[in-house]
């Protein structure tokens, strides 16, 4: 039984208050339980930073915690981390969301490159990445460009797997696991293991997953009808990757190939066309949901990609140099959305990404790395809903990090230059090549102000150039039901109700953004608090501003302008797809924008058997000039767990409150609050302790409570799933 609580001890502490004779050992021993704990290294930097010493706020999600979290996407395994949400495109291809923005401004990487798929462009493309098989997931909040790029404003999501070993195992170990659920019926098992050969380190691994349309509480669907699941939310996936690397005397040189598959639904994306046989392999098990009403086919999605990619790593190559890191990808990515037996659009991607960094001792204190990275990105899309025309992207980026290394005061700062080339050649109406010079920086400081506070403080500006998508867009995107219009035009009235599409003459501009952070960690033995301040002004923010005008308003000339393999020769109105209303016309703009908000979690060791875990965040976000609110900014969170651990057992209850979202967008509605309950048992059976074998159940939602997410598409089509009960295994060998 504890004397004092952990909140009084803590709180003595840090104002030097003589709570006991012993105040001298208890922080010594806090400071050393401290060095124990903070032992994972942050690869998204090549500086190798802990969370604690980074000044930019930086978490990592490993071990027991990231097989608990995981899920499907690498949205919902995110979902509930301060500061992060999710797009929740209906459980089949959710996005981080983090401190309000997402999409281009987020970088997805898997091993520190970009994922290469084009989940940035469109909520409804799945992002490539495998939690299931990942050792961890790295996220950077605010600015992180000065070794990512541009793409990286908002943050960056790293997920860190071990396809390519950097030193020997020391033998053979692996990892295996499997999950069952009752909401939408999942199905999956994952494998993984890496072993010593000679010289070489060789790795593989698998996943399988399957589910159906999940359930959901009582909802009134588009028609009125009162409905309890989401319809076309089904999931089949399947990948595996092989790795190899020789073990050098100072380094390491290794390969790896890797090839993902996955089909899913498009919920609230249905066209009304004939009834079809499934001729692309798809199970048997999900044709009605295919095909759930007469002459009403279920439009589906199928991704297959395929990524090389090598890594290399030497110390002390040569004089002045302390490593060498090299990293390349190569990837090629297809996702084609089928309707009936016809691919009716198709996303293509093939992506090079090049990046060389040299870790170099400074003077004195001070460490730093120099780099080059590279990235050339051909993307197309053809078909019915080619929204988007092909494109060429190319990036040249110049970047110096550098740090002090000290257990007390650490300052960090860095600057990068980029040339970036994003051009359309087929395009015929506008522009249809962009040069953009971003240059980015950043000055952070880390303190440790008293054994048990350290304070952090980031300041940085970074610059973004528009994506691809964000410029040259001309078209309906049904999975966002708009017709999206980007900067590279403007609409000239006709008439009445009648719009003509035409080139713009304001250049776009880069995208300028001033991010300041602060934040303070407390630590006390097993206590600990973290709070996080941020505000972001953002100059020339692009912004998807909703119009009043409708697509079928729009003149359709400029239908053969796209650059578009085929053309559409009919009427808005007329197409295949029955979209007699039409669809609202968002065009891209570029304004003045300010977020702010918090990040606060904690965590209280009660007792030797009981832990109390919290946190809670916010983000308020609007335009400077009129203060009109940004689209989908996440709903206020505050949350909270109660943990009982008894060794080879352990029982958690939690409670995640959303509050209301009043404060919305034009022509967006408020979004109510709403809580989910949970609980979870996990048993460790002694006889498998050295396998660090678990066997859990969970239950997600007890009270059945129907949730809407703000930041989702698909918010009124799509709520949250309802209870859900599911039993799972995990260990090692």
């Amino acid at each position: 039984m504890l004397k004092y609580s952990p909140v009084a001890l803590l709180v003595a502490q840090v104002l030097a208050l003589p709570v006991a004779a012993q105040d001298t050992q208890e922080t010594s021993k806090a400071q050393h339980e401290h060095d124990n704990t903070e032992v994972i290294v942050i690869t998204a930097s090549p500086l190798a930073r802990t969370e604690l010493n980074s000044a930019q706020p930086i978490s990592v999600i490993s071990g027991d915690e990231l097989r608990e979290k995981q899920a499907h996407t690498l949205g919902e395994t995110l979902a509930q981390e301060p500061g992060i949400n999710a797009t929740h495109f209906a459980r089949v291809a959710s996005s981080p969301v983090i401190r309000g923005l997402d999409g281009p401004r987020v970088k997805i990487t898997q091993n520190g490159l970009d994922t290469g798929d084009v989940s940035r462009g469109s909520p409804d493309h799945a992002v490539t990445t495998e939690t299931s098989v990942a050792e961890q997931i790295e996220i950077l909040r605010g600015p992180a460009t000065l070794l990512y790029g541009s793409g990286a404003i908002g943050g960056v999501v790293n997920v860190v797997d071990e396809r390519i070993a950097q030193d020997f195992v020391g033998g053979t170990r692996g990892f295996f696991g499997g999950n069952l659920a009752t909401v939408d019926d999942l199905r999956d098992a994952t494998f993984g293991i890496t072993s010593d050969v000679g010289n070489t380190v060789w790795h593989f691994d698998g996943f399988t997953r399957s589910s159906d349309d999940y359930s959901t509480p009582t909802f009134l669907n588009e028609e009125g009808e009162a409905v309890d699941s989401v319809e076309n939310s089904f999931v089949d996936a399947m990948g595996g990757t092989v790795g190899v690397s020789y073990i050098l005397d100072n380094g390491f040189i290794g390969a790896s190939y890797a090839r993902l598959e996955q089909e899913y639904g498009i919920p609230g994306h249905a066209h009304h066309e004939e009834e079809h046989e499934d001729e692309h392999g798809h199970e048997e098990e999900h044709a009605d949901e295919h095909d759930d009403h007469e002459g009403e086919v279920l439009p589906y999605a199928d991704l297959v990609q395929d990524r090389v990619q090598l890594h290399a790593g030497f110390d002390q190559p040569f004089s002045g140099i302390e490593k060498l890191d090299i990293r390349y990808a190569f990837t090629d990515y297809q996702h084609q959305e089928i309707e009936g037996d016809v691919a009716g659009t198709t996303f293509t991607n093939e992506q090079h990404e090049l990046r060389v960094t040299a870790n170099h001792h400074l003077t004195g204190n001070w460490y730093g790395a120099i780099g080059y990275h590279g990235f050339d990105q051909q993307q197309a899309a053809f078909g019915e809903e080619a929204y988007t025309p092909a494109s060429d992207t190319t990036r040249h980026g110049f970047f110096w990090l550098a740090e002090t290394r000290d257990e007390t005061l650490n300052w960090q700062t860095g600057i990068r230059y980029e040339l970036v080339d994003i051009s359309a050649p087929g395009l015929e109406i506008g522009a249809s090549d962009y040069e953009f010079k971003p240059f980015s920086a950043s000055f952070g400081v880390s303190y440790q102000w008293h054994p048990l506070v350290r304070f952090n403080a980031n300041l940085s500006h970074a610059e973004r150039a528009p994506s691809a998508n964000e410029l040259f867009a001309n078209g309906q995107h049904l999975a966002t039901r708009t017709y999206e219009l980007g900067l590279n035009y403007e609409l000239h009235e006709e008439g009445d109700h009648a719009y003509a599409i035409e080139a713009t003459d304001r250049a776009p501009a880069l995208e300028k953004s001033n991010t300041l952070d602060l934040g303070t960690h407390i630590e006390y033995g097993d206590n600990h608090l973290d709070i996080t301040l941020f505000v972001s002004q953002i100059d020339n923010f692009v912004f998807e501003n909703v119009t009043a005008i409708n697509s079928v308003d729009l003149m359709q000339d400029h239908d053969h302008d796209h650059g578009h393999e085929e053309e559409h020769e009919e009427h808005a109105e007329e197409d295949a797809h029955d979209h007699s209303e039409g669809l609202p016309v968002v065009h891209y703009q570029q304004v003045d924008a300010l977020l702010f908000g918090y990040e606060i979690s904690g965590l209280w060791q009660l007792t030797n058997e009981w832990q109390l875990t919290a946190f809670s965040d916010y983000t308020r976000a609007y335009t400077e000039d009129s203060r009109s609110n940004l689209p989908r900014i996440p709903q206020q969170r505050l949350g909270s767990e109660v943990t009982y651990n008894q060794g080879t057992w352990e029982a958690r209850v939690g409670y995640i409150w959303h509050a209301e979202q009043n404060r919305v967008a034009i022509n967006e509605t408020q979004t109510p609050s709403f809580g989910l309950l949970n609980a979870q048992f996990n048993y460790f059976p002694q006889t498998f302790a050295a396998n660090n074998l678990s066997i859990y159940v969970k239950a997600d939602n007890l009270t059945d409570k129907l949730g809407y997410v703000h930041t989702s598409f698909l918010k009124e089509q799509a709520p949250l799933a309802g209870r859900n009960f599911s039993i799972g295994i995990r260990g090692e060998f």
